[in-house]
């Protein structure tokens, strides 16, 4: 099971003046995120009540989240953008090009922008170049071919 990679958040809490709110939607969202993942892949087997409960307190936790609340219209434009760019990637994935083979890895990875946005909302354009700048490769967690262009 995928686990959310939580070594960004020093750098994530200092960049968003401690924003905690903000801090727990990213790992509400990220959380989210690679638990889907892992269920449609097959990597995670849910009886129809473990899906249902997981649901309900994620969109229980989403909605309760201040930051979530405050900045939803900006937020959910990424959201949807990296749900859409995750349905391709795993397209691109079967795919028997392989450079759409190898792209689909960084096309997966667009659900990082919806983190980086948090970070811009709360620190501003220079929080978000000094936080990309430095976790852009974060973005390599889930690459697992060799490089093909």
């Amino acid at each position: 099971m995928t686990v959310f990679d939580a070594s960004i958040k020093p750098d994530f809490m200092r960049l968003t003046h401690d924003n905690e709110a903000a801090w727990k939607f990213v790992e509400l969202f990220a959380d989210r995120a690679h638990h889907l993942d892992d269920i449609i892949d097959g990597e995670a087997v849910l009886t129809d009540e473990e899906m249902i409960q997981r649901e309900l307190a994620w969109m229980l936790a989403l909605g309760q989240n201040q930051f979530y609340k405050a900045h939803s219209g900006f937020l959910m434009p990424l959201i949807i953008m990296g749900c859409n760019a995750w349905l391709d990637a795993n397209a691109w994935e079967d795919s028997d090009d392989p450079v759409k083979q190898t792209h689909a890895d960084v096309i997966k990875s667009l659900y990082h922008e919806v983190v980086f946005a948090a970070v811009y909302i709360c620190g501003g354009w220079n929080a978000l170049r000094e936080f990309t700048k430095k976790h852009r490769e974060y973005q390599t967690d889930n690459y697992d071919g060799p490089i093909l262009t």
